[in-house]
């Protein structure tokens, strides 16, 4: 066939890249007649067809992948996001928490993970509140290509190029990231996600909120709050982190101070205190330097 053989995996991807879903998803096609199996294809084809909404042939595509590639974060990042698409959250975490077993430094991964646990926090949220006000789809980051750096090299020696973030369908345009009602959701969405991770007792999402340089005060290092944490996690068997009146105060451009109401609930003991979190912006979203409880009257 003339056009298997003309086309290419750069065209696919210019086509990918550009929104033309229906000439990618035609064009992937002729290159999978001329080149069976080959891998890159396959996942620009599944691509393609959830790019013109067919979610669940794309979906299916992407099962054979992940199960042909079950070391690759791609296909199970791109399964978690048609699953939230469609607002199958908890199929969703699990596709994600698969991602982060082949690879726990994925950034996209861990930043959509962290956007389903809000999700799903809004969900549980609204569902007590017996509200049918209740829209439980998540936009997740949906990957174009496999990141070939990631296969060759150590964890956190190379990262991958920054994922294009679109919708699944629809407009390509996105929203000013410096605006400030973004910067606030995105900072309202960390603190939220920070506690349903700590509710789960998911100790690495939850650690994954804390900044490198995270200072946990009482002369303690990282490492031994890191252990301090894990025991702490693992004790309860039931704990229910809720966030109230969070308020973000701007501190730098890269830097805010939110404080908020936290009820600590478990079947043994429960409390309601005073917390503020210092947060810096990272590439992998908004992570926490400095923890500290205040007392209500300051």
């Amino acid at each position: 066939m003339a056009i298997a053989a003309t086309v290419t995996l750069d065209d696919l991807h210019s086509e990918i890249d550009a929104g033309h879903f229906e000439a990618a998803a035609s064009q992937a096609a002729d290159y999978l007649e001329a080149h069976p199996g080959d891998r890159d294809a396959r996942f620009l084809h599944a691509r393609a067809l959830a790019g013109r909404g067919e979610i669940q042939a794309a979906i299916d595509a992407y099962e054979d992948l992940a199960t042909d590639y079950p070391l690759r974060p791609e296909p199970a990042n791109n399964l978690a996001v048609l699953h939230a698409e469609r607002g199958e959250l908890e199929t969703a975490r699990d596709w994600l928490e698969k991602a982060l077993a082949t690879q726990p430094a994925y950034a996209t991964a861990h930043r959509n993970l962290g956007d389903v646990y809000t999700a799903l926090a809004e969900l549980a949220y609204r569902n007590a509140l017996d509200s049918d006000a209740v829209d439980s789809k998540t936009p997740l980051t949906l990957l174009d290509r496999f990141y070939y750096a990631q296969e060759s090299v150590a964890p956190g020696q190379t990262e991958a190029p920054a994922p294009v973030r679109r919708p699944v369908t629809g407009d390509t345009s996105e929203p000013d990231p410096a605006a400030p009602a973004d910067d606030d959701r995105s900072i309202l969405q960390s603190v939220r996600a920070w506690a349903i991770a700590w509710s789960n007792q998911d100790f690495a999402a939850y650690t994954d909120f804390y900044a490198e340089d995270f200072d946990p005060g009482d002369d303690l290092s990282r490492a031994q709050w890191l252990s301090v944490r894990k025991a702490r996690l693992a004790r309860p068997d039931d704990i229910h982190i809720h966030i109230d009146a969070p308020q973000i105060e701007r501190i730098a451009e890269d830097r805010v101070r939110v404080s908020f109401t936290q009820r600590y609930q478990s079947p043994r003991y429960s409390d309601r205190t005073r917390k503020r979190l210092l947060l810096t912006r990272t590439d992998g979203g908004w992570r926490i330097l400095r923890e500290t409880t205040v007392d209500e009257g300051r």
